[in-house]
C-alpha cells in the first residue's frame, strides 16, 4: 500500500461511522466498535437504555459503554498530522517513467508531473505550475467550498430545528383542537339532550291533559247513557199502562226529559303540538335525492313539466269523467327512482293545493289501481283543506288537524323499514308510522284529487336538490 493509502486508512480508523468525522468523546461498546458518544445517543429509541450497534446490529446496553481516551487522543493527533503528511507526499512521489520527483501539476489533466513529463508534447500547451502552489490553490478552493458547505449546514440545521419545533407545535395544537372539537360537540349534545327532554316533557303533559279530557268525556257520555236508559225504562212503563193513563204520563215524562232529548253526544278529539327540532333539516338534507316523476306512471289527467319536477291536475268537468274515475277521485304519479337500500330524503311543495297525498309505495303500484286498493302497498300522508282553511292529515290510525303547510319532507330508511314525514318550513315531525320490513323495491308516490270547483288546478312540485 502506498503512503497515501496508508494515510487514508489511518483516517478511516480514526473516523466515526455515524457522523463520518474524527472521533469526539469516543466510547467502545461490547462488540468492539467505537463511536462518538453523542452519535450513539442519537441511535437510542425514546428513553430506552437499549441500543443497537450501527455496525453489527448487536444489542448493547447504555450502562456498558466504555469511554476510550486513547482513541480520542489518537484521533486528535491524526487530525492534526494528516494535512502535513499529505503535503509531504510531494517529495515522496516519483515518476514511474523518468524516475524524477513529481514537483509539477497539470491543471488541464489534473495530474502530477515531473520536469520531463511537463516538456512532453501532450502537456506542451497546458497550464503547469509547481505542485505546492497547486496544492495551496486547491486548499484555498477547498477551504472556500468547506466554508460554503458549513454555512449551508448551519442553515439546514436551523431549518431542521424549526421543523422539529413546528412538529411539536403541531402535536400540541392537534391535541388542543381535538379537545375544542369535543367540547363544542358536547355543547351540541347537551343542547339537543335538553331540547329532547323539554320536548318529551311537553308531550307528556299534553298527553295527560288530553287523557283527562277523554276521561271527562267518558264520564259525561256514561251519565248521558244512564239517563237515556232510565228514560227508556220510563217509556217502556208507559207503554204497558192503560190507554187512559198513557197520555197523561207521557206528557210528564217528556217534560221532565226534554233537555235530555235535545242533547247530542260529543266525542273529544286530540291534536298534539309540534316543536321544531334543532338541526333537523341539515341532517335530512345530507340524504337528499334528486327525484323526478315517471311519465309512464302518470294519470292521463295529470300534466308533467318538462323537467319532470311538477305534476299539475288538468281540470275536467265531472260529467266527462267515467264512473270509475269519480269513484277513485285521485290521480297518481310515481317517482322514476326505485329504492332497495339506503337512506333517502326529498321535499314536495304543496302550495295552494286542496287535496293531495305523498309518500312511498311498492313498485308494482300502477295508476290504474284505485286508492282504496293501495292501502297495503303504500305508506303515505294525505292532506286536504276544509272550509275553515285548516289542513287535515289522514293516517291509517285516524286523523289529526293541522294548519296548512307549504312543503312536506319525506324520509326513507329502507334498511330499518322506517318512513317519516316533516313540515319543512317549521322543521317539525308530522308523522312516522311504526317500522316495518320492506320487501321489494319502493318508489316515491304522489297523487292529486279531482277538483271541479272554481279556482286554480292542484299541483305538486318536487323541490330541486340543493
Amino acid at each position: 500500500m502506498d503512503v497515501k493509502g496508508l494515510i487514508e486508512s489511518l483516517k478511516e480508523d480514526l473516523t466515526c461511522s455515524i457522523c463520518m468525522g474524527y472521533f469526539t468523546d469516543p466510547v467502545t461498546i461490547k462488540c468492539g466498535h467505537s463511536f462518538c458518544t453523542q452519535c450513539l445517543l442519537q441511535c437510542r429509541e425514546g428513553g430506552d437504555d437499549i441500543v443497537t450497534c450501527p455496525e453489527c446490529r448487536g444489542v448493547i446496553n447504555y450502562r456498558n459503554w466504555i469511554p476510550n481516551k486513547s482513541l480520542q487522543n489518537l484521533s486528535n493527533t491524526g487530525k492534526m498530522l494528516r494535512p502535513h503528511l499529505l503535503q509531504s507526499m510531494v517529495y515522496l512521489t516519483t515518476c514511474d517513467q523518468h524516475g524524477e520527483k513529481e514537483k509539477l501539476f497539470c491543471e488541464e489533466d489534473q495530474i502530477s508531473l515531473c520536469e520531463s513529463c511537463s516538456l512532453a508534447p501532450e502537456h506542451k500547451d497546458h497550464y503547469v505550475l509547481p505542485l505546492d502552489k497547486a496544492a495551496e490553490k486547491c486548499k484555498d478552493k477547498l477551504q472556500e467550498i468547506q466554508n460554503i458547505l458549513q454555512r449551508k449546514e448551519e442553515k439546514f440545521k436551523f431549518s431542521l430545528d424549526k421543523v422539529q419545533m413546528r412538529e411539536e407545535y403541531c402535536k400540541e395544537d392537534t391535541y388542543v383542537l381535538k379537545q375544542s372539537v369535543i367540547s363544542e360537540y358536547e355543547k351540541i349534545y347537551q343542547f339537543l339532550l335538553n331540547e329532547e327532554n323539554q320536548h318529551l316533557k311537553r308531550l307528556e303533559q299534553e298527553s295527560r291533559n288530553t287523557l283527562a279530557k277523554f276521561e271527562e268525556n267518558e264520564v259525561k257520555l256514561t251519565q248521558q247513557i244512564q239517563n237515556l236508559q232510565r228514560m227508556i225504562l220510563k217509556v217502556e212503563e208507559n207503554l204497558e199502562k192503560a190507554p187512559s193513563e198513557m197520555p197523561q204520563d207521557m206528557k210528564g215524562t217528556l217534560s221532565r226529559n226534554e233537555e235530555l232529548l235535545l242533547q247530542k253526544p260529543k266525542v273529544a278529539s286530540f291534536v298534539f303540538s309540534t316543536w321544531p327540532i334543532t338541526g333537523l333539516r341539515e341532517v335530512l338534507m345530507s340524504f337528499q335525492r334528486d327525484i323526478i316523476l315517471d311519465p309512464e306512471s302518470a294519470s292521463p289527467h295529470l300534466i308533467l313539466s318538462e323537467d319532470l319536477k311538477c305534476a299539475k291536475y288538468k281540470r275536467i268537468p265531472k260529467d266527462l269523467l267515467d264512473y270509475k274515475e269519480i269513484l277513485d277521485n285521485t290521480f297518481i304519479v310515481l317517482g322514476a327512482q326505485t329504492f332497495t337500500s339506503g337512506r333517502h330524503y326529498w321535499e314536495v311543495e304543496i302550495g295552494d293545493n286542496t287535496d293531495w297525498e305523498v309518500g312511498v309505495c311498492k313498485e308494482s303500484v300502477s295508476r290504474k289501481m284505485s286508492c282504496s286498493t293501495l292501502l297495503g302497498d303504500k305508506i303515505a300522508l294525505e292532506g286536504y283543506k276544509s272550509q275553515n282553511d285548516f289542513c287535515i292529515w289522514k293516517l291509517q290510525e285516524g286523523c289529526i288537524v293541522k294548519k296548512p303547510i307549504d312543503k312536506v319532507g319525506i324520509f326513507l330508511d329502507y334498511g330499518k323499514g322506517h318512513v317519516a314525514f316533516y313540515n319543512v318550513t317549521e322543521e317539525t315531525l308530522l308523522y312516522s308510522p311504526p317500522n316495518i320490513i320492506f320487501q321489494g323495491p319502493l318508489r316515491p308516490y304522489f297523487s292529486l284529487s279531482i277538483h271541479c270547483e272554481e279556482g286554480p288546478p292542484g299541483s305538486l312540485i318536487i323541490c330541486p336538490q340543493e
